[in-house]
């Protein structure tokens, strides 16, 4: 059985981006279609093309949003419970890597023509980013299953 992390790493490894694969690992699970969850992700990666926010981050906080998101405009008990699961996940996301920056994980512009020569050259999406994935997804999974086990 393949597994949420075994997917995103394999689809990151064949050309993916960071927040394409985290949608499209969890992306069944909410009744969305793979490929459009890949869509939906695309202009997140590389910190939404502006050096930003780390794609794996901002795919991993659109899971909790199709977790705990509220539907209607006055859940404010869902609009809560989601902000302290996005909480919880930029904690544990920057206890283990500092920062949520794209820019200021990987060390480099990656907009810039010397920073994406950098990036490929050092192969720093394989060596560095996949960690980030890695991580996303299992910090999703552990605050969706704390969650399921306490029910």
């Amino acid at each position: 059985m393949t597994t949420k992390c075994d997917l995103a790493k394999k689809r990151f490894t064949e050309g993916f981006h960071c927040s394409q694969v985290i949608l499209e690992a969890f992306a069944e699970d909410y009744g969305l279609d793979p490929i459009l969850a890949r869509r939906i992700g695309n202009p997140l990666a590389g910190g939404s093309g502006l050096g930003g926010e780390c794609g794996a981050v901002t795919g991993a906080l659109m899971v909790l949003g199709m977790e705990y998101g509220m539907a209607d405009s006055d859940d404010l008990e869902a609009f809560q419970t989601t902000f302290e699961k996005v909480g919880s996940f930029v904690d544990k996301f920057k206890a283990r890597h500092g920062n949520l920056n794209c820019h200021q994980l990987i060390g480099l512009n990656v907009f810039s023509e010397e920073g994406l020569k950098e990036f490929m050259a050092k192969d720093i999406k394989l060596t560095q980013c996949i960690k980030y994935v890695e991580d996303a997804v299992g910090i999703v999974e552990e605050i969706i299953n704390q969650d399921q086990e306490s029910e």
